[in-house]
């Protein structure tokens, strides 16, 4: 469904202001899982994310500004999205940020990745969510995966919604970069029934993480916060890894660890690539 007309305010018109404006109940409405997946769309919130996602190259359903001095600025942002200017005090109504930036995009999920898997810059890299629940956690190691070139995120369904918000807030862009898909457990074995490593991070893990060969088409699994990859899941592993720790700390959070791991994947491959030195 359309969500707006391309921006061409009327004469005289001003900027949005009343609670019961249907583009402002909609775009509310994204706040809820529901209505995200009801709509396949979801905000992208303040002039980073909503910058990354122009350069990017997607054009937002619909760009909300906020109607102050200090923000109309922003609307260079959009790019070629079609422009609201909402009221300063009903701006601040569509956001879950005590104080937020001035701007959000709505944007379309189908527009994103599809989290199928380029392997024409080498070996595999997947990265697996397993039962992760908080969303900062998940939009942290969206932020690494896109970083380190991750081929794609596959979410198990019982993980944290990828588009909640605060996910993309901590992603910071990274949706634009690196696909994302929910997948079954049969689609997951199926998905990684070919590679030649399936590592999955754990506490209790008999090798180090710097100790697997990462080079070859690997899964990295990472678990819930709570009680770590399922059991199920885990019956997928190839290697149980660790990172090793001092001073009697027990484990890192799902963000860190996952991005650890990651990260000493994409070293290993570069160094492999490029003959660079591995510190």
């Amino acid at each position: 469904m359309t969500w707006v007309r391309t921006f061409e305010p009327e004469a005289g018109s001003g900027p949005i202001e009343g609670l019961r404006n249907p583009l402002i109940r909609r775009v509310r409405s994204l706040l809820r899982r529901k209505a995200r997946y009801e709509e396949r769309a979801f905000l992208v919130e303040g002039a980073r994310a909503v910058g990354d996602m122009t350069a990017a190259g997607i054009t937002a359903l619909v760009t909300l500004v906020r109607d102050s001095e200090d923000d109309l600025a922003l609307i260079d942002l959009a790019g070629s999205s079609p422009v609201r200017l909402v009221a300063p005090r009903l701006f601040d109504e569509l956001t879950d940020l005590p104080h937020p930036q001035g701007i959000l995009s709505v944007v379309s999920m189908d527009d994103l990745p599809d989290g199928s898997v380029d392997t024409d810059d080498g070996p595999e890299l997947l990265l697996i969510a397993d039962g992760m629940r908080d969303p900062g956690n998940l939009g942290t190691l969206f932020r690494s995966a896109a970083g380190a070139g991750v081929s794609a995120i596959w979410l198990t369904p019982d993980t944290v919604d990828p588009f909640n918000p605060k996910c993309v807030r901590a992603a910071m862009g990274s949706h634009f970069r690196v696909g994302v898909r929910r997948a079954s457990e049969q689609e997951l074995r199926d998905r990684i029934a070919d590679l030649d490593v399936v590592a999955v991070a754990d506490a209790q893990g008999d090798v180090s993480y710097d100790e697997i060969y990462w080079t070859r088409a690997s899964a990295i699994i990472i678990g819930g916060e709570a009680f770590g990859p399922t059991a199920v899941i885990r019956t997928l592993a190839t290697a149980n890894v660790r990172i090793p720790l001092a001073r009697d700390i027990e484990s890192l959070n799902a963000g860190v660890a996952g991005s650890l791991l990651i990260f000493e994947a994409a070293r290993q491959r570069r160094r492999a690539r490029y003959g660079q030195s591995s510190s």
